[in-house]
């Protein structure tokens, strides 16, 4: 009895001593930022979960709760923020064990790849470049909750792909199966459709994960975006799309699935789906009947080059590489050719040779790969880190509704990328341990 008591003492004191260190912080941070009284000082250092060595505190979780609402354009009523917070914490919970497996992997965050990300969300909110730090403030969130939000999805991203992606290998084999399988869906109904999916790792957790998916369709029925809910809270891969799964027909889904989209009209938002691995929350963006029509998209294989602008040019120094690049278009007659050129004028972004549908094409893009002859160069656009030219390599009729055995290659691998990544992450959630003070 002594001796187990001695090793809970013990354990205890373990997870004090990152909890001391973080409750310095956290005082520091809050009387230099806030001045709260003594009562606002006690909330804000209390503990919301212990997980593994690390907490997370109330202040922590309140400015990520404020996070999420502003950012799904969820209500800011105290009583929805209340709701939000158990799902917010799972979320947090997950994002801190990703980040100590990364951690123990030596996987690291640079500055670029973080500079890089919150540029992108940046485009994509179609918000100016440092205007998400406005926004933050404006919202009176603490910058702490959104950098390690995106750290933890880097940081998983980079596991993921360098501990799961290698292990998948599609053959050829089962392109074509999958292509023969898509033929045969040919004239069936299409549905555009987003998802979230909930994980359940344990018979105990269901009733809890169960009524975190019945507070999302509340909120999505109180006007909380879907795809933002679903970059917050699903745990696909579809999460990093927003939950888009794209155009597919009712028999490419499990059953479940299948039988809940087929009675649901467009602009409808699913019940939970209860299936073996946790609950699906779908939307239906759209309906389209299916067509029979040999006519199909142009899929274009392609490469580019840049000449790079470092920040801070000098226009003598940017003139000089519009002309390298101007130079090599007009040089280049192929692919290879392009590639050579490209390696002796110290470009970048030229090794690989990359592949798009002429349906998804950049205004742009669209001249130089649908009208230009195969092997002539585009004329220089300029980017941020420099000027770039493309030049068609290859250009692929695909029968109409049938990917290209690129793309069905890139979904099938990333379907069981994520699947496998699913099963690392509830292995990693049974082998963690938390401590919820919530």
């Amino acid at each position: 009895m002594c001796k187990m008591c001695n090793l809970k003492d013990w354990r205890r004191t373990l997870l004090a001593l990152p909890y001391i260190r973080s409750l310095i912080f956290l005082i520091i941070g809050s009387l230099s930022s806030i001045n709260p009284t003594n009562a606002q000082q006690q909330e804000l250092i209390r503990i919301a979960a212990i997980v593994n060595d690390e907490i997370i505190s109330i202040f922590d979780l309140e400015n990520r709760v404020r996070l999420v609402a502003a950012t799904t354009n969820s209500s800011q009523k105290p009583e929805v923020l209340k709701r939000l917070k158990p799902q917010v914490l799972r979320q947090m919970i997950d994002e801190r064990i990703q980040l100590q497996e990364a951690k123990k992997l030596n996987i690291r965050v640079n500055s670029r790849e973080f500079n890089g990300t919150v540029a992108n969300l940046e485009r994509q909110n179609k918000l100016r470049p440092g205007q998400i730090w406005s926004f933050l403030r404006s919202n009176k969130i603490d910058r702490s909750a959104f950098e390690m939000q995106i750290r933890a999805r880097i940081s998983w991203m980079k596991l993921i792909n360098s501990r799961i992606r290698r292990q998948i290998s599609v053959g050829r084999e089962e392109i074509n199966q999958e292509i023969t399988r898509l033929k045969s869906l040919k004239g069936k109904p299409q549905l555009l459709v987003l998802e979230i999916f909930l994980s359940v790792d344990a018979p105990d957790l269901e009733q809890q994960t169960r009524q975190i998916a019945d507070r999302l369709i509340s909120q999505i029925l109180n006007g909380a975006r879907f795809s933002a809910l679903a970059r917050e809270f699903s745990q696909s891969t579809t999460a990093a799309r927003g939950g888009n799964l794209g155009w597919i027909t009712e028999s490419e889904l499990d059953p479940e699935l299948a039988a809940a989209l087929s009675i649901m009209q467009p602009g409808e938002v699913s019940r939970p789906i209860k299936t073996l691995t946790g609950y699906y929350i779908l939307f239906l963006m759209d309906r389209r009947e299916g067509s029979n029509s040999k006519t199909g998209d142009v899929t274009i294989k392609y490469r580019r080059m840049i000449t790079p602008v470092p920040p801070g040019a000098l226009p003598s120094e940017t003139e000089e590489q519009r002309k390298v690049a101007i130079k090599v278009a007009s040089k280049a007659k192929s692919c290879d050719e392009l590639l050579q050129l490209a390696r002796s004028v110290g470009a970048s972004d030229m090794e690989s040779i990359h592949e798009v549908a002429a349906s998804n094409l950049l205004a742009w893009q669209r001249t130089a790969l649908l009208k230009n002859e195969i092997g002539k160069a585009s004329l220089p656009s300029r980017t941020p880190r420099g000027f770039i030219i493309i030049m068609p390599c290859e250009r692929i009729e695909q029968e109409a509704g049938i990917p290209s055995p690129k793309v069905l290659e890139n979904r099938l691998t990333r379907q069981r990328l994520d699947l496998m990544s699913q099963k690392y992450m509830r292995d990693l959630r049974r082998s963690a341990y938390v401590d919820l003070r919530q």
